[in-house]
């Protein structure tokens, strides 16, 4: 008896796992790295700014199927929009690019800030959601402030993972005329407005550790023409005293 209770008690797990497992997405948006690019107004999606003393700010926009509507600590100005993939002029959706500008107040110090959530969303005509994708894992991100162009440029860029790519292509072959928008939350803020906007780079996003991979072979390279140089320095003093 109690070798049919394990049977069915397993089963049962497995079969929670199923279902539990078919609504979630272990994809979604990555950080892809720190990218300077100039901000296009026509192509703004959402502009935060937090109200008073809080240090938090949270907000989105979505499409109804008549319009826009933004909701949360949005800034003031036509900076919050949804817009129709089409309109970016984009081949596939792992072009996709979400670009952000931090424009804190706090002087030098420039602490970094705290992306808590950050949601993509498509809507069809009637403004039902066919397709979202949250950071990967729900996992924070923290973010270092640049001094360069607060308001103009771009400091980060964010895109699809390979698999979020894949899910919004395959809504994007059922219906062309999808609209994007971005809902987002942040912490550690103390000024504002932080700006997100579309832009499009041809290409997959790097997964989290080809990035890495990367980042050590250039260290390994460099690191080489220090030592050349280093050596050849060495060789002609050597060469000079010798003569």
């Amino acid at each position: 008896m109690k070798l049919l209770s394990k049977i069915a008690f397993t089963f049962a797990a497995l079969a929670f796992v199923g279902l539990t497992s078919g609504s979630a997405f272990a994809d979604g948006i990555v950080l892809v790295s720190p990218d300077i690019q100039k901000l296009v107004p026509p192509l703004a999606a959402l502009n935060l700014q937090h109200s008073g003393n809080s240090s938090t700010e949270s907000g989105g926009v979505r499409y109804t199927g008549s319009g826009d509507l933004a909701f949360g600590d949005i800034s003031a100005g036509p900076h919050q929009h949804t817009v129709a993939f089409s309109d970016l002029g984009l081949g596939q959706a792992n072009d996709l690019r979400v670009l952000l500008n931090i424009n804190e107040a706090n002087g030098g110090t420039k602490a970094p800030i705290t992306i808590d959530s950050l949601v993509l969303t498509a809507y069809d005509k009637n403004g039902n959601s066919v397709f979202s994708a949250d950071l990967v894992n729900g996992q924070p991100v923290g973010l270092d402030q640049f001094r360069h162009g607060q308001g103009a440029n771009s400091d980060y860029v964010f895109g699809l993972d390979t698999e979020a790519a894949a899910r919004l292509q395959a809504a994007m072959d059922q219906d062309p005329g999808l609209r994007l928008g971005l809902t987002a939350s942040m912490s550690n803020v103390n000024g504002g407005p932080e700006r997100f906007t579309y832009s499009g780079q041809p290409g997959p996003v790097p997964e989290p550790a080809t990035m890495v991979l990367f980042g050590t072979s250039l260290a390994g390279l460099a690191s080489v023409v220090r030592r050349r140089r280093k050596a050849a320095a060495i060789k002609a003093a050597i060469e000079t005293d010798i003569n």
